[in-house]
């Protein structure tokens, strides 16, 4: 059985305002589709609002912390973080909705423009935005794919990122997130997290539920060529599986740059796939897992990827995950459009 022990949070505003006694709940969310964490802060407040505090306004510096599951010191959690959003509901006591982001934020609200040469790697390419944008760096190991030739003209910066982990995903089998540590973004490979939590019924699961669809899959794929003005582009090539059991479902690759036949089969064949299957997990809250990390869950021995997070802080607090296989999370969020 596991025992979470005493598990403690603060809400610290502008690094000197504590705001534990105001502080009613926190929701955290890690998702691999947005680049950025985020916290949901409820305070309840008397009417003479935050007695010898400042008005609490977007943009201002924010950080939560707590002791991480199983030890006693406090970390950060989301630091540094800013308020992005602030609610208020005027009530008996007034209640102040915050939603906050770690500064990755920035990165997916901005836009900007990239020429990169042909053959640098996706650790070269966020280095360079990292450099640009005073974003500290933690940890980006060479993802060692070279990749094409890519101008990105007025671009939100996340996703000129995302597409050069896309394309290395695609090219080289290897899946990489970004994550905003305290100390700094890493690049983090899917998967490769030490010691896997297990999630057992008789000690931290208290709910697994499966959901199986045809929604995205794919039993044929059509590669086109490029195509030619006032005519239909040509087709290169068709690849199939599983079209007696599931039917046919097209998808289109438009083979745009003249790739290789070898490259458009790989593409192809990484398109295809039946049933799709995702698994929800309601459990203890583990408050170290984040998106990425593979768990190992009772009745799936070999292991799920966490493709989002979603916990109530608490003691002990409770978390949603929503996981899948490996092979699920490249055809959802790793193919290349």
């Amino acid at each position: 059985m596991i025992h979470p022990g005493v598990c403690r949070y603060d809400v610290i505003l502008q690094d000197k305002y504590f705001l534990r006694e105001c502080v009613q709940s926190i929701e955290l969310e890690d998702r691999l589709d947005e680049i950025a964490y985020c916290a949901k802060v409820k305070l309840a407040v008397p009417d003479d609002q935050f007695k010898g505090l400042p008005a609490i306004l977007p943009g201002m510096e924010i950080r939560v912390s707590g002791t991480k599951f199983g030890e006693d010191k406090y970390s950060y959690i989301i630091q540094p973080g800013v308020v992005w959003t602030v609610d208020i509901e005027n009530k008996a006591r007034r209640n102040w909705n915050l939603t906050i982001y770690d500064r990755l934020i920035y990165l997916a609200k901005s836009k900007d423009e990239y020429l990169f040469d042909e053959g640098s790697t996706a650790s070269d390419r966020i280095k360079k935005i990292c450099g640009d944008w005073n974003i500290p760096i933690k940890d980006i190991p060479d993802t060692g794919q070279a990749l094409a030739k890519e101008a990105s003209r007025a671009a939100p910066i996340w996703s000129i990122m995302k597409k050069s982990l896309t394309e290395t995903g695609s090219k080289s089998g290897r899946l990489f997130t970004l994550r905003m540590q305290p100390d700094g973004l890493e690049v983090f490979e899917i998967g490769t997290n030490d010691d896997p939590w297990v999630f057992e019924f008789q000690s931290n699961l208290r709910s697994v539920s499966q959901k199986q669809t045809l929604d995205g899959a794919c039993t044929k794929v059509k590669v086109l060529g490029k195509q030619s003005k006032d005519e239909l582009s040509p087709v290169v090539s068709e690849t199939s599986a599983d079209t007696d059991k599931y039917g046919t479902i097209q998808d289109i690759l438009q083979d745009e740059k003249a790739i290789d036949a070898g490259t458009a089969s790989e593409k192809a064949n990484q398109m295809l796939g039946g049933i799709q299957e995702t698994v929800r997990v309601e459990a203890v809250d583990i408050n170290t897992i984040r998106k990425g990390d593979k768990v190992i869950v009772e009745g799936w021995p070999d292991g799920l990827y966490v493709i989002s997070v979603r916990r109530e802080l608490g003691s002990p607090g409770k978390m949603q995950m929503e996981l899948a296989s490996k092979e699920y999370i490249r055809r959802r969020y790793f193919r290349e459009r």
